[in-house]
């Protein structure tokens, strides 16, 4: 009760010296916890894209049990997100019967793929070493959406050797099956076409193809790690026995994400504060409505360039313009007009009012003689 009565007997001044040195010294212990703190921010965000390829990166592997079997090794080392293609490298292996080494068919073996350009068959001569392949393979997906835009592509592929595997003979039809309704066929016909050919399936080897040769079990692992993009994969389910498919799901990395958000409001945030500045200098004299003209042509072709920074942004005309940079530019451009006339307005006045008035002419008085 002793200290709040003796608080409360200070005078006026001394108590608003003594809130003064409380401000101040929060304000010193704020400025010097502000430096540790970002430095242990800092730190973090090094630390968490340190193994940032590790979370983006896709490894994928599937072994045949066969012991005839042709092993793929797959690399994606690039992909055009405009074009529409992935593009993979790819290592074959042989194992078994088919290999006079590693790398040498002892027999006549055909390889396809579902190549979006070039070579879709490779014949692997007998006795001649494998060479590695280069394989461009579609890629879909919408790429306006940046950066919140997802990709899939398909890669499929199978091999076959000279030589027909001997069919069972199909069985007779069984007398005991009941003839069933017209409604009945209807719906099966309709679930057949409704399940025929998924669009995730996809078949390289046809008919005319299977009554010459044999199919050869096919093996892979694969690797993908691009930078800027994250990848998922699954196996696809390709309609036939032999033929080894592979999905890839693919979107834009967390970090480009971060990143291209962050630019994006950059020029939110500065074209408003451009707008704010214009809307106090029209309120104030003719030299404050002047200042944001020294500003306002180095945003006009700053934003662009501002805009250009974001990784693996698409052409002008993405979804992403018209949340920030398209809005951004017509604030400055607007903002650059409204300074010039406003300050136009406010010279002209300025120069009417210091003009001089004219001085008023004297009539001449008539004289009595005229």
């Amino acid at each position: 009760m002793k200290n709040k009565q003796s608080g409360m007997n200070l005078p006026p001044s001394k108590r608003v010296g003594t809130g003064k040195k409380i401000k101040q010294k929060l304000a010193s212990a704020m400025r010097i916890l502000t430096i540790p703190l970002v430095i242990v921010f800092y730190i973090a965000v090094l630390n968490y894209n340190l193994h940032e390829s590790d979370r983006r990166s896709l490894t994928l592997t599937q072994d045949s049990p066969a012991a005839d079997a042709v092993h793929v090794s797959l690399k994606i080392v690039n992909l055009d997100v405009a074009r529409g293609e992935i593009t993979a490298r790819m290592r074959i292996r042989l194992t078994g019967k088919i290999a006079k080494d590693e790398f040498t068919p002892a027999v006549n073996l055909r390889f396809l793929v579902n190549a979006f350009q070039g070579q879709q068959r490779f014949e692997l001569e007998r006795g001649e070493r494998v060479s590695p392949l280069t394989v461009v393979f579609p890629l879909v997906g919408e790429p306006n959406l940046y950066p919140f835009d997802t990709h899939e592509a398909i890669l499929a592929f199978a091999a076959t050797k000279p030589g027909q595997v001997a069919n069972p003979p199909a069985a007779p039809p069984s007398a005991s099956v009941k003839p069933t309704s017209f409604l009945e066929r209807l719906k099966k016909i309709g679930e057949t076409d409704a399940g025929e050919t998924p669009p995730s399936q996809v078949k390289l080897v046809g008919k005319t193809e299977l009554a010459s040769r044999t199919q050869v079990p096919v093996s892979f692992d694969l690797s993908a790690s691009i930078p800027g993009f994250k990848f998922d994969g699954e196996l696809l389910k390709t309609g036939q026995e032999q033929v080894t498919g592979i999905q890839l799901k693919l979107r834009r990395a967390n970090n480009v994400i971060v990143a291209s958000l962050g630019i994006q409001l950059m020029m939110v945030l500065l074209a408003l504060s451009m707008l704010a500045m214009v809307l106090f200098g029209t309120m104030k004299g003719k030299g404050a409505a002047i200042d944001p003209l020294y500003i306002a042509p180095v945003l006009i072709f700053g934003l662009p360039a501002l805009r250009d920074t974001q990784p693996g942004v698409p052409p002008l005309g993405a979804f992403s313009d018209y949340l920030s940079y398209m809005w951004a530019e017509w604030i400055v451009a607007a903002c650059t007009i409204i300074s010039i006339w406003t300050w136009i307005a406010r010279h002209r006045s300025d120069n009417e009012a210091l003009a001089p008035d004219p001085e008023p002419v004297d009539e001449e008085k008539p004289s009595r003689d005229g």
